[in-house]
């Protein structure tokens, strides 16, 4: 970038006005581009500190009450307008009795706020569309809390974090 300035100094005066402002945007995206890959990094490192926390303290009260966790992800996202590292944990995990749980959920990788939650457990004798999830709330923000009756409507809710 520094050989890009230099040359553009030597030749300035004999650039128009709309090409110097094209330039000068130009440059300043970048910046901007490789200031956000830096948070997308600092945020990875940190969504996956916390996972590492969140899986080791979740597996040891799991087996003090006889839960196997069969699967666990998480995906680490910086939003760029709320500057904030969050992070979706999903959980499948074999109960008691033959039930199994689904969780996922949509934290903040930093304060460990939560701004989505979704539970579903399974019932004998009941297909899975036929049981609804046994907790799903969407969190806008401290004082707008929504509860939410699919899987569906909670993805939709979390996209849009995700996404920006």
């Amino acid at each position: 970038m520094p050989a890009i300035i230099s040359k553009l100094d030597r030749c300035w005066g004999c650039i128009s006005a709309n090409w110097r402002a094209a330039l000068i945007a130009l440059l300043v995206a970048n910046a901007g581009r490789a200031q956000t890959l830096d948070q997308q990094e600092r945020c990875a490192t940190q969504a996956k500190r916390a996972y590492q926390e969140i899986q080791a303290s979740d597996l040891a009260e799991g087996k003090a009450i006889g839960v196997s966790e069969i699967d666990s992800n998480y995906r680490s996202h910086y939003n760029t307008k709320m500057g904030k590292c969050l992070m979706l944990v999903k959980k499948n995990r074999m109960l008691g009795a033959g039930n199994s749980s689904t969780t996922a959920y949509l934290i903040d990788a930093n304060e460990r706020r939560p701004y989505a939650t979704y539970v579903w457990i399974s019932q004998k004798d009941k297909k899975y569309w036929e049981v609804p999830p046994s907790a799903c709330e969407l969190d806008r923000s401290l004082r707008e809390k929504k509860t939410c009756k699919t899987r569906e409507e909670f993805d939709a809710f979390v996209a849009g974090y995700l996404e920006e």
